[in-house]
This record gives C-alpha cells, structure tokens and sequence, in this order.
C-alpha cells in the first residue's frame, strides 16, 4: 500500500514503463520543487523529457488561472514531445491527450471518471485534474502539461473557488502515484506516436465515451456570448458542438461552459 506522501522516483516510474515507451522517452526528471513543470519543459528539457515535481509554487490551468499544488500529494507531470511536422490535427492534441488520462485512470482501478471539454478531467460533477498544452516556438514542438489531483486532503484546497475531487476522494484509498505517472505515459506516448496519422472516425468514438456533457443542457460564455443548448460531441477540429434552442449548431473553439442545473 503506498503512504501518503510516498515520494515519486524515477527508477520506480521506469520499471513499469511499456519498452515502446521506454525507447521513445528521453530523461525522466523528478523535482521536490519546481514553479511549474511546463516552464521546466519549456526551458530546459529536450524532445522526450519528462518532467516532474513534487510541488509547483507557479502551476497554471487554463486561461492563467493558478493551479493548487500542495506538496507530496498531487502528480504534476509535462512531457516535451516534438513531431517531425506540424501535424494536420493539432487542434485536438489536447482531447487526445484527455484520452490518455482517462484511460491512464482505469488501469489504474478509478471508475466514474470522464472528461470536459476542452480540457479538464472530472468526476461527480467535479474536478479531478486538467491539460495545458503549450508550444515551443514552432508548433512541431509541444509540451503537455498533466496535474492530477491524487491524495490531497480537502482541507489542502480550500482555497480552489471550484468544486473539485481528488482520486482518494473517488475510489476511497490511497493512490500510489508512480504507479499512476507510469499509466500515463503508458498510455500518452503511444497516443503521441500515432497522432499524426489520427482516425478521425475512431477519435470521436473514443470521446463520446469519456464526454461528460454529451447530450446534456449547457450554459457556454463565448467571449462576451452567452449560449445556452444541447452539448453534441466535438466536430473534426475539436471543437464543442452546441445545438442551440431553434436547432441551429454552433462550434465553439474557446468557451467556458457549465452544466445547467
């Protein structure tokens, strides 16, 4: 059974790693503090590194929100992946990268899950983790930054202004998150690997599988809009389909949306 704050540790990380991973991954870098693991990636780290850090003092989501980071409790991972070309899709690199995690988290025994477009990771009804995707000049080059929420009591987020869960929260026990960093990449870097020549087709299924707003009645802010309809999956682009009250579709490629009560 792993402890609290067992600590993330790169040999322990490499040994549960497929070999095609393995062979695909660069340095594996675990930090006690960073102020955030993409910056790290940004600045510092090569095509395949990993990064890791125990606590980041400057962590971000989306939109420059800042993102809890208590220490020993939590998994903050960014990966610099570099493609021999812009792929075609990148748009939906962040939905593939969502995938991964929700995959990452079932063989891992976490249940319930789903995610939100466009790229946060919830259960219940609340947070349990978010992506944030940034370029490195060229758009070839990419880091992909991962924070799950994973043995952080509640009294550590009292100061996150949205609902929000953490993996213990959801399966009732502690979880061991070398383990987890493992499952990950497991499932990312294949993912990655494959991304160029995506199957649009088979992307959409495997959204509509994980989509926690499919077909349910949304509220969308859109730059100074506000929408409300029927959340219909994502089209080609990775955009959020919303099928408004007089059966026009909008897409959106930016928006804050909510769940209407």
């Amino acid at each position: 059974m792993p402890s609290a704050h067992e600590p993330l540790q790169e040999a322990v990380i490499r040994c549960q790693l497929d070999a095609g991973v393995m062979s695909a991954l660069g340095g594996i870098h675990v930090f006690p503090q960073l102020d955030s693991t993409n910056r790290w990636a940004l600045q510092q780290g090569q095509c395949g590194d990993v990064c890791l850090a125990e606590q980041q003092t400057a962590g971000r989501g989306r939109r420059g929100r800042q993102w809890q980071s208590p220490p020993g409790v939590n998994l903050y991972v960014s990966l610099r992946w570099c493609f021999g070309q812009v792929p075609e899709h990148l748009p939906l690199l962040s939905l593939v990268t969502g995938l991964a995690v929700a995959e990452a988290l079932e063989d891992c025994a976490i249940q319930g899950h789903g995610l939100k477009w466009p790229n946060d990771v919830y259960y219940d009804g609340k947070k349990l983790g978010g992506i944030l995707l940034e370029a490195v000049g060229a758009l070839e080059q990419i880091v992909i930054g991962i924070g799950l929420n994973v043995n952080m009591p509640a009294q550590a987020g009292r100061g996150i202004e949205q609902p929000w869960v953490s993996l213990q929260m959801a399966s009732g026990k502690l979880v061991d998150r070398n383990h987890l960093a493992a499952a990950v990449l497991n499932r990312l870097l294949p993912r990655l690997q494959g991304f160029p020549g995506l199957d649009m087709v088979q992307f959409q299924r495997d959204w509509q599988a994980w989509d926690v707003l499919d077909q349910r009645e949304v509220r969308v802010l859109s730059g100074s809009d506000l929408l409300e309809g029927l959340a219909s999956g994502v089209d080609h682009r990775g955009q959020l389909r919303i099928k408004l009250k007089d059966g026009l579709i909008k897409n959106l490629s930016s928006a804050d949306v909510s769940v209407r009560i």
